[in-house]
């Protein structure tokens, strides 16, 4: 095995142990959210709108957190713009202490939104002759080449052509082809045991057949 497979294989794993942590950081988290209920009730009218701004930040912070750790498996534009946008929610309802605070949140996230929608991350993971990246979500393929693959298969293409090998019992290798639904996922490329690029293409008929 190349040594460039070898370390993208100890990245991966290194990524979804981080992922664990921060899924495990959160639970922990949660249990102490439990604790602000009783500080709330024992806290007076007038006190109490700091510890809510505490416990919402709080709040949001394990949000955040459970996004990242998203992101971390995902490794798509996409989670990383969901990301940022609850980061910039949570500083504009917890720390602006201006209009111009807000102000520069709601033009932040109007720019994500902008970047989102016209610039469309998802294009930079499937070029205009259908070669995509493996970590392609499969919602986003299927809105952009007007196909129809089970997103129950996995979420990315790169996870569905895993399963559909895995399930008939052929061995991933470079120009293996197979169809599932009205796509043909072609195997273009391979670092070692590791998908480099697909190719999908729809298909007349729609079958989920492997070849």
């Amino acid at each position: 095995m190349k040594l460039s497979s070898r370390i993208a294989k100890i990245v991966i794993a290194l990524e979804l142990i981080l992922a664990l942590l921060l899924a495990v950081g959160v639970i922990v988290g949660f249990v102490d959210i439990l604790g602000y209920f009783k500080i709330i009730y024992n806290t007076s009218p007038i006190d109490a709108y700091p510890v809510m701004q505490t416990f919402l930040g709080h709040i949001l912070t394990l949000v955040i957190g459970l996004e990242l750790a998203v992101m971390l498996v995902r490794n798509t534009p996409s989670s990383v713009i969901e990301v940022l946008l609850f980061a910039i929610a949570r500083k504009m309802i917890i720390e602006s202490k201006s209009m111009v605070d807000i102000l520069l949140g709601v033009i932040a996230i109007g720019v994500l939104f902008f970047i989102n929608k016209f610039f469309d991350p998802a294009r930079n993971f499937i070029t205009e002759i259908n070669i995509v990246n493996p970590a392609t979500l499969v919602k986003d393929i299927n809105k952009k080449l007007e196909v129809n693959i089970p997103e129950d298969l996995g979420n990315t293409v790169g996870g569905v052509v895993a399963k559909l090998s895995k399930e008939s019992g052929e061995k991933l290798e470079r120009g293996k082809t197979f169809r599932v639904a009205d796509a043909e996922i072609t195997i273009l490329s391979m670092d070692g045991e590791l998908i480099r690029e697909l190719k999908v293409v729809k298909t007349e008929e729609e079958d989920d057949v492997l070849l």
